[in-house]
C-alpha cells in the first residue's frame, strides 16, 4: 500500500524521488478526539479503507526539510454504524424537528398528533466567525450535533426530520439570483454550511436509534403559519421554523 496507516494515528507513506527512485517514511499524527477507538478497531480488524495525505505546509525549518498536513481515513458507513452506534431502539415515539443555522441548532420535539412537548436551542456562535480554523469549527458542530441527538434520544424521539439539503440549495440559488443575497457571506454560511450540517445530522442520528425524514422546507421559515406559531407559542423564529419542520413530517 502507498499509505498504510496506524492504530496510533501515524502512517507509513511511500514517496517517490524526481529520479523515480522511491522510499517509506513514517508519518507522524494523532486521531482526532473521539476516533481514536474507531481507528484500532479499524486497524485490528483490516477493515478497507481509503487512506489520503493532506499536505498543508511544507518547506525547510533549521536547515531540515518538514512536512504539515492530515492523514484521512474513510471506512465503509456500515462498518462506522456498527462499531458506533450507542442505541438499537429508541425509549419513545416522539419526533424531533431540526431547524439548522449559521450559529445554532433549534430542537422543538412533537408528539404524533403534532403537539409541542418540548424546545431546545445548540449554540455555536464561533463556528462561523472570521478566521476561525475550519478544522476546529466542524470539530464543535459534531459536538453539538452528538448533543442534540442525545438530548432528543432521552427525550423520547424516535425521528429526526430535517429540511431536504437539496431542495434548500435550489431555494437559496434561486433567492441570490433574484438578487435577494444579503451579504458576501450568505453562499456560504446558509447553503453550504447548513446543508454539510444537515449531512451530518443525518449521518449520525441511527447511531441513536433514530430514523430521518426530510421535508420540503418552502414555508418553514416565511408564512403565516410560521408568525401564528411563534405568537400562540411565544418561540423565536429559528424554533418555530424547527417545529413546523416537525409537523410537516406528520402529513407525509
Amino acid at each position: 500500500n502507498v499509505i498504510r496507516v496506524y492504530d496510533d494515528g501515524s502512517a507509513s507513506v511511500t514517496v517517490y524521488d524526481y529520479d523515480g527512485s522511491k522510499d517509506r517514511i513514517l508519518v507522524k499524527a494523532k486521531p482526532n478526539r473521539g476516533q481514536a477507538e474507531l481507528l484500532e478497531i479499524v486497524v485490528e480488524s483490516r477493515e478497507k479503507y481509503m487512506p489520503k495525505l493532506v499536505i498543508r505546509d511544507y518547506g525547510i525549518r533549521e536547515s531540515k526539510p518538514y512536512v504539515r498536513g492530515e492523514i484521512h481515513v474513510s471506512i465503509s458507513y456500515d462498518f462506522y454504524l456498527r462499531h458506533m452506534k450507542k442505541y438499537n431502539e429508541p425509549k419513545g415515539d416522539l419526533i424531533g424537528g431540526v431547524d439548522v443555522n449559521t450559529d445554532r441548532i433549534n430542537l422543538a420535539i412533537v408528539d404524533r398528533n403534532g403537539k409541542l412537548r418540548d424546545v431546545k436551542t445548540f449554540w455555536f456562535p464561533e463556528v462561523t466567525a472570521r478566521g476561525h480554523p475550519r478544522k476546529k469549527a466542524w470539530s464543535i458542530v459534531g459536538m453539538k450535533v452528538h448533543e442534540l441527538l442525545k438530548y432528543a434520544y432521552r427525550h423520547g424521539v424516535s425521528t429526526i426530520a430535517l429540511e431536504n439539503p437539496e431542495v434548500i440549495g435550489r431555494l437559496k440559488l434561486a433567492w441570490i439570483r433574484n438578487g435577494k443575497r444579503l451579504h458576501r457571506d450568505y453562499n456560504w454560511k446558509v447553503t453550504i454550511f447548513r446543508n454539510r450540517v444537515i449531512k451530518v445530522v443525518v449521518m449520525k442520528a441511527p447511531i441513536y436509534g433514530m430514523k430521518v425524514k426530510y421535508v420540503n422546507p418552502k414555508g418553514s421559515t416565511h408564512s403565516k403559519e410560521h408568525d401564528e406559531i411563534m405568537r400562540r407559542y411565544g418561540l423565536d423564529k429559528h424554533t418555530a421554523s424547527a417545529y413546523i419542520i416537525a409537523l410537516k413530517s406528520i402529513e407525509k
